[in-house]
């Protein structure tokens, strides 16, 4: 394949181009349609709890909280998550970062979603929205979750990406947007790295870098 030096756009999902994590509206969005019991939500609240605490690590906690996936019908499970992908995440999408990544496949950038949230929907949301490619967490039909794509863990995959893909990264003229202090890896990585609604942790670990604040669109308009 040829070796093709590119300008990359890097995007977080969870707090980056949506308000909040999408795994908790997941687990409520599955509560609402009935496919998660009362007993099966608070489980998987006890299992974030733990992880908070030092007693789970994280893909053991996602695993424990999406275990009730295994109980369902294929197509029910798949429906399920078609719904939430389309109804519930893409409308949420901040219209700055809608506008942010048009913006990079306009200019040629590639562009990637770089999410520590499931493929069980992030593949779908990735289809529906002008991105490249998708590095995400894996999740198995049988509940088996993969290493959590988050941290240094984004760096090894964007790198595994591009030799996958055959290509060289110009990361000098690349960008990368995020908001949390587990991002930091990836916006370093890039010559121009955006915070987007940081937290406060990010914000003092990141020194003078740019900052922006994104806004869910307004309902009727």
């Amino acid at each position: 394949m040829e070796n093709t030096k590119r300008i990359l756009a890097l995007f977080d999902f969870d707090g980056t181009l949506i308000k909040g994590d999408s795994v908790i509206t997941y687990l409520r969005t599955a509560r609402r349609l009935r496919a998660l019991s009362g007993g099966e939500f608070l489980k998987a609240c006890l299992a974030a709890v733990k992880y908070k605490m030092g007693k789970m690590t994280e893909e053991a906690a996602k695993a424990r909280a999406l275990s009730f996936r295994q109980h369902m019908q294929a197509d029910r499970r798949i429906a399920m998550d078609a719904f939430f992908a389309s109804d519930e995440l893409i409308p949420r999408v901040f219209p700055e970062g809608r506008a942010r990544l048009e913006y990079h496949r306009q200019q040629g950038h590639l562009v990637l979603l770089v999410s520590a949230s499931t493929s069980n929907y992030m593949n779908i949301v990735a289809s529906m929205l002008p991105v490249d490619g998708l590095l995400c967490t894996q999740i198995s039909d049988d509940g088996k979750v993969g290493k959590n794509c988050k941290g240094e863990e984004k760096i090894r995959r964007i790198q595994a990406y591009l030799q996958e893909q055959g290509l060289k990264a110009d990361f000098e003229n690349s960008y990368a947007y995020g908001d949390s202090k587990s991002d930091l890896p990836m916006l370093r990585l890039c010559g121009h790295p955006t915070l987007v609604n940081p937290k406060a942790a990010l914000k003092k670990a990141a020194g003078d870098m740019p900052m922006v604040q994104w806004k869910e669109k307004q309902k009727g308009k």
